[in-house]
């Protein structure tokens, strides 16, 4: 039996099970050595068949292996195998046995194409189906590719097992890496076009009046000053994320540096009346933490709080622990997050109020940079919020070997 009988194309919206379609791609794979491996899956699948119900789950993954079979001859050959994850799985594979354009190897740029246009294609019918089922939420797919290479010390179910992952990772870094081009564009677009459009004027003769253009310069400045904090943000979430961070980890009395940090920011709360409270035991536990990182959280959490406060206001900075934690909050009685935001506040470049984030000259990076420090720290990071009545973010930190605490009487 040769390698295309062993499993013949179906007809109909039938798709053969992954398993079954193991040997026909062993045997491609003997015989041409690379394999074609685009991969697709609904997002969330299992929520959407906990609140529509499994009817409609499995017509909408009906409509898509309809919409797949439609496509033989059109975006793939005919000979090319199309085949679902399993019984109610949610993904499907397209295995190429043969590259695009006579070529004589798979290139990304041409899978790249054919995923995108095969994704596009079931995203429109999926969606489409969805509102005649009465879905009302728009139903995302995802895409990958890759290409099995022929490997004789390893199993096929193996190698179509880690193509799943890689394709899904290529994806997934791929949007994470358009998003972060975008956002950065966006932040970098604003001070440079207002440093450009100052500095134009002045070259046009605006220098020639002496308090206009020290006005001018004194805003060239202050976006100058802007662009660097936010390179130099940019650079920390980068470092840290890479875990290329070198953490000093020493004794540090946890009730000291609230109290800095309350202390320094005081006068910025000053500004707008907003007063800084610390609330802690008299006594005051070291605890093994890198000061300076550690700081840049509190800092940075308190300097939000103050932000996002009334006028005349109240921060609280509040230290507890036992012998197993510590827990600094930091919390303000101001606007609030909306529910639905709170997933999402530790994302880069993420704001809640942007016209206002944007006023107090925010990056949306801050939050980020605290979570990964407090991971580093083995401890997490969290939050608690209501609408118009105020946020409690709460740093916990593991306690780790005892022989680092001081201060904590034995229970």
């Amino acid at each position: 039996m040769d390698s295309a009988s062993q499993v013949a194309p179906t007809s109909g919206s039938e798709l053969p099970f992954l398993d079954g379609v193991l040997e026909r791609v062993e045997s491609e794979l003997k015989q041409r050595e690379q394999v074609g491996f685009l991969y697709f899956d609904v997002v969330e699948f299992s929520a959407l068949t906990e609140n529509y119900g499994a009817d409609v789950s499995q017509r909408l993954l009906q409509s898509l292996s309809e919409t797949l079979n439609k496509q033989r001859g059109k975006l793939f050959r005919d000979e090319d195998l199309i085949a679902v994850g399993g019984p109610a799985v949610d993904f499907f594979v397209i295995y190429l046995f043969s590259p695009p354009r006579r070529k004589e190897s798979f290139a990304k740029s041409d899978l790249k194409l054919i995923s995108n246009r095969v994704l596009q294609k079931l995203s429109y019918i999926i969606n489409e189906t969805a509102a005649k089922l009465g879905v009302d939420r728009k139903i995302d797919l995802r895409g990958g590719y890759t290409v099995l290479k022929y490997d004789s010390n390893v199993p096929v179910d193996r190698l179509v097992y880690e193509a799943r992952k890689e394709a899904a990772l290529k994806t997934e870094l791929e949007e994470i890496m358009l998003t972060f081009v975008s956002n950065v564009s966006h932040e970098l677009r604003t001070p440079l076009t207002c440093i450009k459009g100052y500095a134009e004027t002045l070259l046009e003769g605006a220098l020639s009046e002496p308090d206009l253009a020290l006005r001018w310069m004194k805003v060239i400045h202050e976006e100058a000053g802007r662009l660097e904090r936010l390179i130099r943000d940019l650079l920390d979430l980068s470092m840290i994320e890479a875990h290329q961070v070198e953490m000093h980890f020493n004794e540090v009395d946890l009730g000291a540096l609230c109290k800095h940090t309350a202390a320094v920011l005081t006068p910025h709360g000053k500004t707008t009346g907003v007063t800084i409270e610390v609330d802690m035991p008299d006594n005051s536990p070291l605890w093994r933490a890198d000061e300076d990182r550690l700081s840049q959280v509190i800092t940075n959490l308190v300097d939000n709080a103050i932000k996002y406060s009334p006028a005349n206001g109240v921060v609280t900075v509040k230290l507890t622990f036992n012998r197993e934690q510590a827990e600094i909050e930091v919390v303000d009685r101001g606007t609030g997050i909306p529910e639905d935001e709170l997933p999402r506040i530790f994302e880069r470049f993420y704001r809640v109020e942007k016209g206002s984030a944007a006023r107090f000259g925010g990056r949306g990076l801050g939050l980020s940079i605290a979570m990964h420090i407090v991971e580093a720290h083995g401890g997490e990071l969290k939050v608690d919020s209501k609408l118009h009545e105020g946020t409690r973010f709460r740093v916990s930190l593991p306690a780790g070997d005892a022989s680092w605490l001081s201060g904590i009487e034995e229970e």
